[in-house]
């Protein structure tokens, strides 16, 4: 038996009598009516509907309770829909919740109030999602970013925060962005945890993922380079998932995304200044921090800084298995990028000494990249050290389409021993 609230509810309000007193008015000032009510008598709900799907749907009833109560209306929607939109606006984040729930989609880009664009299954796209103007748009982005203790205005016109499911935000406003309002941000899709789910994507050609689990199982220090969106994070979460249980693992991020269970792990996340400008608490405080917290081994979210000096150093201070990743275009780029860096922390180091510990502390560099078509791969694998007569170098065991060479030069057998060379190949020759 259907009940009269839920008739009223699904009813459109085209089916109205004649005689219907209800006021037809824009969904702007319905929807501000409403906020004005609910935030007066649930605001507590609200805080946590913007939290909780499950509060999500109590507003929702509590909004057509309000509408029909106030008898308020737009035309071509039932009660049920405007109930959905307005509570949209009040608990989520409006236009986007759509965008939001579409698990296919892994970057929202809003280009303005009335351009927004999509990367669906690794495919740029546009979309027909649209904000009412600048206001409503800026109005979105405080409510994200205030959930992290932050806030956009004039002064402070671009701003990093996280979305509560650990969705990286970025959003800058006039007058540096022409656009009006933008607002981008970074979603993660389901985490892959083991390398077998690399090969069953085709990310990752099998004898090339037994080398890498033999490279981590054998404590090497591993960097993964590659463009933005190129899937280096996903590497490094898979070859994080590959050590053994028994290691203290540190895990070091700016924006929490690593997940390794079943294994002994710390998390630690970096913290930006507040609203004042203090309080700020960098990647580099907290690896000088995590070395003093007996880690087996570190993982650093990414290097893009002056915290490169300080891997650079632990790798070379007996603490072996460091995982991380850096921007670049190629491995030879990467280990430019990594010098760059870690002179940037001006600690007096000349760079040729800086090349050399490079060359000592990274073992190998995994590079991947994003096709045409949107699909991430492992599209090569480099040995690093230092060449005599020549400092530091790299050597590719592996191109994709070219198969897995396991021909290790001399210098790189010299640098880790003949033992773990010869424990590298084991099962990853085919």
């Amino acid at each position: 038996m259907v009940s009269i609230l839920e008739r009223l509810e699904q009813e459109p309000y085209g089916a109205l009598s004649a005689h219907s007193e209800a006021k037809e008015i824009s969904i702007e000032e319905v929807t501000q009516k409403v906020r004005e009510k609910m935030l007066e008598h649930h605001a507590d709900l609200i805080i946590e509907a913007r939290m909780s799907r499950d509060k999500r749907r109590e507003v929702v009833t509590l909004i057509s309770n309000v509408i029909i109560s106030s008898d308020l209306y737009v035309p071509r929607l039932t009660r049920q829909d405007l109930a959905e939109r307005i509570a949209q606006e009040i608990c989520g984040l409006g236009p986007l919740d759509e965008l939001l729930d579409d698990e296919r989609v892994t970057e929202i880009m809003v280009n303005g109030p009335h351009e927004v664009f999509v990367e669906r299954d690794g495919v740029l796209e546009a979309t027909s999602v649209k904000f009412q103007n600048d206001r409503h748009l800026l109005d979105i982005i405080n409510r994200i970013v205030q959930s992290a203790g932050r806030r956009v205005d004039i002064s402070i016109p671009y701003v990093d925060a996280r979305l509560p499911d650990g969705s990286r935000v970025n959003a800058i406003i006039p007058p540096l962005s022409l656009n009006g309002p933008v607002l981008t941000i970074r979603r993660f899709p389901r985490r892959y945890t083991e390398l077998s789910q690399l090969v069953g994507v085709n990310t990752l050609e099998p004898e090339v993922a037994d080398f890498l689990r033999n490279c981590v199982e054998n404590r090497l220090d591993m960097v993964v380079s590659g463009g933005s969106g190129s899937g280096k994070t996903t590497t490094l979460n898979v070859l994080a998932n590959a050590a053994s249980p028994n290691e203290r693992i540190i895990v070091i991020e700016d924006s929490a995304e690593i997940k390794i269970p079943g294994h002994h792990v710390v998390y630690l996340e970096a913290r930006p200044k507040n609203m004042e400008g203090k309080g700020e608490v960098s990647i580099r405080d907290l690896l000088r921090n995590a070395l003093r917290m007996r880690p087996d081994r570190l993982v650093i979210g990414e290097c893009r800084g002056k915290e490169t000096f300080d891997l650079i150093s632990a790798m070379n201070t007996g603490h072996e298995g460091c995982l991380s990743t850096v921007h670049a275009n190629s491995a030879a780029d990467c280990l430019e990028r990594m010098v760059g860096m870690a002179l940037m922390a001006e600690e007096g180091v000349p760079v040729d000494i800086l090349r050399s510990w490079i060359g000592i502390g990274v073992d190998v560099i995994v590079h991947v990249e994003k096709d045409f078509g949107g699909h991430r791969v492992v599209s090569g694998v480099s040995l690093v050290g230092n060449k005599p007569g020549e400092g530091l170098t790299h050597f590719h065991v592996y191109r994709r389409g070219h198969g897995l060479r396991l021909d290790f030069p001399s210098w790189f057998v010299e640098k880790i021993g003949e033992r773990r060379c010869n424990s590298l190949a084991k099962g990853a020759s085919r």
